[in-house]
């Protein structure tokens, strides 16, 4: 979300919309789609939990099937309040005064943005591609069963595989400089954010550490008076610890200890988007 902030900025601005409209619902759509991502790390996390605790038949199809319309459903419904949020550019009085003033750039027109590269489309349709293996290897596990192997591979294992490869992929038909790629704002906005959100993870995971024996056994007798709460469990969690997958990865096989049915934890799985 991070280097399309400025993207959704311009394209907003140009078409005469007040830019925090978008901005403010695409962070939290960024979020929502985590947990309704085959690819995310969070979604591994939580077939891997699945698969470890012996829920064999609780696996990405299922935890899509619920994901999907539930945040989508709920990023609609923000969006369509965030539509209504401030007045119009054109209806504001401050904001036309600082554009006078020259406080403010002009919106550029269409013409005057620099053109994407030939390789762009390219790049987007080999992702693309990389997504949709991932959900069919997801939705038939006999795909990933390698030749005398009793089991099919994990798809936290077969995730990583695929998206490398799509990397590598990338690079090999687009032919880019690969010099220039850790020179791009994406590049530089996703290692910014990596190293962030690592340090801040890392800081709310050790504090959780430290006071695990609390704060654990909280969570784990509110939910056992209501385990519909446990969902409020994850979401504070979360804004502690700053990462789904942590959340998801610490809290979660707790869900499973408390007799939550795994149908209800993929329902709470959203939950751990708290930290936005």
């Amino acid at each position: 979300v991070y280097p399309l902030l400025p993207v959704i900025y311009e394209t907003a601005h140009q078409n005469g919309i007040r830019p925090e409209r978008p901005m403010a619902i695409a962070t939290i759509a960024s979020q929502q789609a985590i947990t309704a991502s085959p690819v995310a790390a969070a979604t591994a996390a939580m077939i891997g939990l699945f698969s470890e605790k012996g829920f064999t038949e609780w696996g990405l199809p299922e935890i899509l099937m619920v994901c999907v319309p539930a945040t989508l459903t709920g990023v609609v419904a923000g969006a369509v309040v965030s539509m209504f949020l401030g007045k119009d550019l054109k209806d504001d009085p401050e904001y036309q005064a600082r554009l006078k003033a020259g406080q403010i750039p002009a919106p550029k027109g269409a013409g005057e943005r620099p053109p994407l590269k030939p390789a762009a489309k390219a790049a987007a349709f080999i992702f693309l591609a990389g997504v949709a293996l991932v959900v069919l290897f997801g939705f038939f596990p006999e795909l990933r069963k390698l030749p005398g192997a009793k089991s099919a591979l994990g798809m936290p294992i077969v995730i990583e595989i695929i998206m490398m490869a799509v990397a590598a992929m990338m690079l090999l038909v687009t032919r880019i400089d690969v010099d220039e790629v850790p020179k791009t704002a994406t590049l530089r906005a996703g290692v910014v954010a990596v190293i962030g959100i690592f340090g801040l993870a890392w800081l709310g995971d050790s504090f959780i550490a430290a006071h695990k024996d609390v704060i654990v056994p909280a969570i784990g007798d509110w939910a056992k008076a209501a385990p519909w709460t446990f969902a409020f469990g994850l979401f504070f969690a979360s804004v502690l610890l700053y990462s789904q997958a942590a959340t998801t990865r610490a809290l979660m096989p707790l869900g499973i200890a408390l007799g939550i049915p795994p149908q209800f934890l993929i329902a709470m799985f959203p939950s751990v988007n708290g930290y936005f």
